[in-house]
């Protein structure tokens, strides 16, 4: 009798077999490893546009173009309604129940509130641009620029949402974190090479060409993964449901852009633009440690939804604290490794900003202490309890601007600073107050240091 020899183990074979199965079984993590290092490129290219900026335009347009910038990202912000953030918790829920026609309206009804909002506040602007007479300042064509920006971003940061609820985070944010910040560098060379004027102007042209360039890829392949995905249906909408869910939502992301950019606003309004710029450099280097919080929040927010929608709580609460966990440990280590090359780094910026080191050590107090609680506003969206967020971030956001309006005058952007860090871990309390309260969720990190493994990663079925 001749026996059969055994195949040999191949350990590529085996090693590549188990990567298939750890995907399968932690989803979650893979997608959060995989937002992780898009966003750990992008912080790296987004880092590069902001000192090629800094050493082209010199500090003083350096600070108008990142006053006018940050106007985008805050009306922008506005501009969604809460749409964007509504969809990461409604897409996955319409898409687990084969809610296919309310699917397609979300999408198709976001982008319409986004364009139309957007259009009435832009015209807001101009007529407070006008009526002021501050078209002979040097940051009122700055500011109209930042103003024109404002449609295409909204339909963006709607798409965003609607991307990553799904899981098609390549699809959301590669346009906007990779290829508009190399597109940005690129124009930049052109314009240096070819002797255009180096200001906040200049510098604003380009950010609007290269937001527009994003948005159409990224309306392309959010477009293409919708038609290989989503049934064709005829869209439904539900603007009054809708509406119910993202004004709350509007209302936490209006308080958190203020938080995030109140500093450098009132920076611009109290003291000098250079100023503005050497702070904007130290704190945009120290918040390079917050794209671990988004990435995560982006990987467990539509499984979240979709667990909840599906009434599974234990699914839910493993969910949670796989979130929490992830989002601390690796937060803590980037933040010590800013912190530990960060003079240099400022350096890179060019002649002074190393004056603003100091103030990265304090804005790492807030930025550890958001991580230690997790994403916990996205949990707390996912879960229904956006107006428990709101509340908790509205507070925060009075907490900042009030101590910023007191600290900026005495102490410029030390006092920015501190105002700013101190909110940061406001919020970071109130929400872990807010989940106990409504889920009897603990979402500090010490309290989910052990996993909780195959029940966290299953992903949730209808």
């Amino acid at each position: 009798m001749i026996e059969a020899r055994s195949e040999p183990l191949n350990p590529m074979s085996s090693l590549m077999e188990r990567l298939r199965n750890s995907r399968t079984t932690h989803a979650e993590s893979w997608s959060a490893m995989g937002v992780f290092a898009i966003r750990a490129v992008s912080a790296g290219l987004i880092f590069l546009t902001q000192v090629v900026l800094a050493r082209w335009m010199g500090a003083a347009q350096y600070g108008i173009f990142v006053s006018a910038w940050t106007c985008v990202l805050v009306l922008g912000g506005l501009c969604s309604l809460g749409f964007t953030t509504a969809m990461m918790r409604l897409a996955p829920q319409y898409d687990a129940n084969r809610d296919y026609a309310s699917f397609r309206g979300l999408l198709r009804g976001g982008r319409v509130v986004g364009v139309l909002s957007s259009l009435v506040i832009a015209a807001i602007g101009f007529a407070v641009l006008s009526l002021r007479g501050e078209w002979g300042t040097p940051y009122a064509v700055p500011m109209a620029l930042a103003l024109l920006c404002l449609p295409i971003f909204a339909v963006s940061d709607v798409q965003d949402g609607l991307g990553r609820g799904q899981g098609w985070t390549l699809e959301a944010i590669t346009a906007a974190y990779i290829v508009r910040p190399l597109a940005l560098v690129l124009l930049v060379l052109v314009a240096w090479m070819t002797g255009i004027s180096a200001d906040a102007v200049t510098g604003m042209v380009i950010a609007l060409v290269t937001l527009f360039m994003a948005a159409v890829l990224q309306t392309h392949w959010i477009g293409q993964r919708i038609r290989t995905s989503i049934p064709q249906s005829e869209p439904a909408y539900h603007f009054s449901n809708w509406f119910k869910i993202s004004l709350p939502l509007l209302a936490g992301s209006l308080c958190d852009l203020a938080i995030l950019n109140a500093d450098v606003l009132l920076l611009a309004t109290f003291r000098p633009s250079a100023e503005t710029g050497l702070y904007y450099a130290a704190s945009k280097t120290a918040a390079l440690a917050l794209f671990i919080h988004y990435a995560v929040g982006t990987a467990y927010a539509g499984k979240i939804a979709a667990a909840h929608s599906l009434g599974d709580s234990k699914q839910v609460k493993a969910l949670v604290s796989n979130a929490v966990r992830w989002t601390f440990i690796p937060s803590a280590a980037v933040t010590l490794g800013i912190l530990a090359v960060g003079y240099p780094v400022l350096a890179t910026f060019g002649e002074g900003f190393t004056e603003a080191y100091p103030l990265m050590f304090i804005l790492a107090v807030g930025i550890l202490a958001k991580a230690a609680t997790g994403p916990a506003d996205t949990i707390l969206n996912m879960l229904g309890h956006q107006r428990a967020s709101a509340v908790s971030i509205g507070l925060a956001a009075i907490i900042c601007v009030t101590l910023n309006l007191i600290l900026i005058p005495l102490w410029g952007a030390t006092g920015a600073a501190i105002g700013t860090s101190t909110a940061i871990v406001a919020a970071s309390v109130f929400n872990w107050i807010a989940a106990q309260r409504l889920e009897g969720l603990n979402l500090f990190v010490g309290a989910n240091l052990r996993s909780v493994p195959d029940q966290a990663d299953r992903v949730p079925t209808s």
